[in-house]
């Protein structure tokens, strides 16, 4: 079952790619900020390569809102290095949950998924983690829907005061 809002959200200290570049990504070093946690299935599939181009081209408004975006799926680094490509390029970190296998989705809730039968790929799941470490909200996605990233920005701006 996937974390409620309220909920103490896991730590994680993850390998990512931001273009050509590697590195981690550790949630609690981004205390002070809004972190939005996109777990998406797999690299190369049509749904996800929609989510990923939209937040894309929304993230300057993400940034305004002192939020901080990752995504995270069980594929490798080298493959999101690849995706990141064939998507024309990504400014936010996509982190591998491979090793161990899916341990920060399933720390989410989002593993083993509970919204699909494909083995070993995580459930599509949006998690908004307040400046405090806190889920603000969540929501976990039919695997053929492809998340607004309006509605993400809905929810910063009443985390905001707007």
């Amino acid at each position: 079952m996937a974390l409620k809002v309220g909920d103490a959200a896991p730590d994680f200290k993850v390998v990512c790619s931001t273009g050509d570049t590697q590195g981690e990504f550790q949630l609690s070093a981004h205390r002070g900020k809004n972190v939005v946690i996109l777990f998406y299935p797999l690299d190369f599939t049509p749904v996800c390569e929609s989510e990923l181009a939209a937040f894309q081209a929304e993230i300057a408004k993400f940034r305004d809102a002192n939020t901080e975006v990752v995504a995270i799926s069980t594929d490798t680094v080298f493959s999101h290095q690849a995706f990141q490509k064939e998507l024309g390029g990504v400014s936010f970190p996509m982190a591998t949950d491979r090793w161990p296998y899916a341990k920060v989705a399933e720390a989410y809730g989002v593993f083993p998924p509970a919204r699909h039968t494909i083995p070993f790929v995580n459930d599509r799941a949006i998690f908004v983690v307040d400046k405090n470490g806190r889920i603000a909200w969540s929501k976990v996605y039919e695997i053929g829907t492809t998340p607004s990233p309006n509605e993400v920005l809905e929810v910063l701006d009443k985390l905001s005061g707007k």
